[in-house]
């Protein structure tokens, strides 16, 4: 799918269905579409396939007619579905009059066709993109720094694995997000290096040096939260066997104090416990036994806690 903006008084805005712009913006890109940017924009193939591979690094590389320019962004999150963070590539190719973006998935560059830029050249659109993917990441790492403060109070009380599973999850997502903040930083580096070739005026280089901060930001972040979460898997694990082991121990308790009382049960049947009874008051014959089994109980759940296996005994020991 195709898509054309122009900058008007420093803003993209997009342009009518059909008509070609400044910036022209290929999502998930047809053979066709394919073809005519190998053939006609003479985009190497190989490069152009690279801006549609998620495993592919940031690089910059120099054609005889534009410049390549390689780099990562983080996907679009739902968080009704998972807690998968995943990222992406995009390729920006400059032209003298343009910039031709692809990507392998639908997903906004331009809010509103209305953001603001730092010059009105392609590469102020180029550095736009950059500065839209550092923003990017930036967000979701304040996302999964809330998500992983809320499993871990959900992990005091939990059971079950799920907790542990959205923990790896998120474990496993900032080792993407660290690797694509890393790539970026040395992509930032090398256009730092060839901003003279890139054509990059003074408003644009200072525009870069902040770049280079947030995504230097991004990658400290990422850093951080992974060896967090890393260094507290075991210690969460723990918990929620501890969780686990303190209800098999409540429910020990339950067997412990009617095992008595099930014995006895089971050895005076109600034909049996007729018969002893015989000529008693059945008042006094079935109050006096459910008496008894309330005081056994009762002293079997003293015993237990003496011995410090009931929730009680548990307490007085700390």
């Amino acid at each position: 799918m195709l898509r054309c903006y122009d900058i008007v008084d420093g803003r993209v805005q997009i342009r009518p269905e059909g008509q070609m712009g400044m910036i022209q913006v290929y999502s998930s890109p047809t053979a066709e579409e394919k073809q005519y940017l190998v053939d006609k924009c003479r985009i190497d193939e190989h490069t152009l396939n690279s801006s549609l591979d998620e495993d592919e690094i940031s690089r910059i590389e120099f054609e005889p007619n534009h410049v390549a320019v390689i780099m990562k962004r983080p996907r679009d999150f739902q968080i009704e579905r998972n807690v998968s963070f995943r990222v992406s590539s995009i390729g920006a190719f400059l032209f003298e009059d343009r910039i031709i973006i692809v990507q392998a998935d639908r997903m906004p560059l331009f809010e509103h066709g209305r953001m603001p830029l730092r010059g009105n050249t392609v590469q102020g659109v180029l550095l736009r993109l950059l500065h839209h993917s550092t923003a990017h990441f930036l967000q979701h790492l304040r996302i999964i720094r809330n998500m992983s403060d809320d499993i871990e109070t959900k992990i005091e009380g939990a059971v079950t694995n799920k907790s542990l599973v959205n923990m790896f999850a998120l474990s496993k997502s900032l080792t993407y997000y660290e690797s694509a903040t890393s790539a970026n930083e040395v992509l930032l580096l090398r256009l730092r290096a060839s901003s003279a070739r890139i054509g990059f005026n003074t408003e644009e280089q200072e525009f870069l040096d902040d770049i280079e901060v947030e995504n230097k930001q991004c990658d400290n972040l990422a850093n951080i939260y992974t060896g967090i979460l890393t260094s507290m898997s075991e210690a969460r694990a723990s918990v929620v066997s501890n969780n686990l082991a303190v209800i098999m121990k409540y429910l020990a308790v339950i067997n412990i104090v009617f095992l008595p009382l099930t014995v006895l049960t089971g050895l005076g049947g109600m034909s049996e416990f007729t018969m002893m009874t015989e000529g008693i008051w059945w008042p006094h014959a079935y109050s006096a036994p459910a008496v008894a089994m309330v005081l056994i109980g009762y002293i079997a759940y003293l015993l237990v806690g003496r011995t410090g296996a009931s929730p009680k005994g548990t307490r007085s020991k700390k």
